[in-house]
């Protein structure tokens, strides 16, 4: 833009006042005519960040009523759950007998794939049952997480948690179950955003 000294009557003329103009016109479309792309908001760029939860023993139970002696591959179930390039958080619960070496090195196996083990040892009864479950400690991890995560996954089949899905979806989470085929609870389906089959998964079953 040009600068003249506008109390001098000399440097005035029709040319300069015409330059003027053009000037003012050409700022004024600097400033107002923005590319529509600028106009439209634009969501923050952030990580997405995905919580997903792992019932060991109910996996465990049900590929093994299906399946015979198949067992899940926890690498290939983790290549799946972080295939996508978000910040997966994976936490896999599971009760365990300190006497069973096998079960003692599985934990360790999971905690060097990347996965948060939350264990405890199994219960032995009066009656001698033995008492494994791990669905409180499952729950309560679930509902102290979710404030911090966009999308939630269970690696269940069991119904007792649709309570749980139903309430974290109602805070807006993404929910997603990953479940055996028929042996997933319809009503953990019905509360989901969206259902996988765990047979869809490539290579998820090992065969001893």
């Amino acid at each position: 833009m040009r600068f003249f000294n506008w109390r001098s009557t000399n440097d005035w003329s029709e040319g300069t006042e015409k330059d003027l103009e053009q000037d003012i016109e050409k700022v004024a479309r600097q400033q107002w005519n923005i590319p529509m792309d600028e106009f439209v908001p634009k969501p923050p760029h952030r990580i997405w960040r995905v919580g997903a939860f792992i019932d060991v023993q109910n996996i465990y139970m049900c590929v093994k009523s299906v399946f015979g002696h198949t067992k899940i591959n926890y690498k290939v179930l983790r290549d799946f759950l972080t295939r996508d390039g978000a910040l997966v958080k994976m936490v896999a619960f599971t009760c365990y007998d300190p006497e069973n070496r096998s079960q003692v090195d599985f934990m360790h196996a999971l905690a060097l794939m990347g996965y948060r083990v939350v264990a405890k040892p199994l219960k032995r009864m009066p009656d001698g049952n033995i008492k494994a479950s791990m669905d409180m400690e499952m729950a309560l991890e679930i509902l102290v997480s979710a404030p911090y995560l966009d999308e939630i996954v269970l690696v269940t089949g069991d119904g007792d948690f649709a309570p749980i899905v139903d309430h974290v979806a109602r805070m807006g989470k993404i929910v997603k179950v990953i479940g055996p085929d028929r042996l997933t609870s319809p009503d953990l389906i019905r509360v989901c955003d969206q259902f996988i089959n765990l047979a869809q998964i490539d290579g998820i079953f090992v065969v001893d």
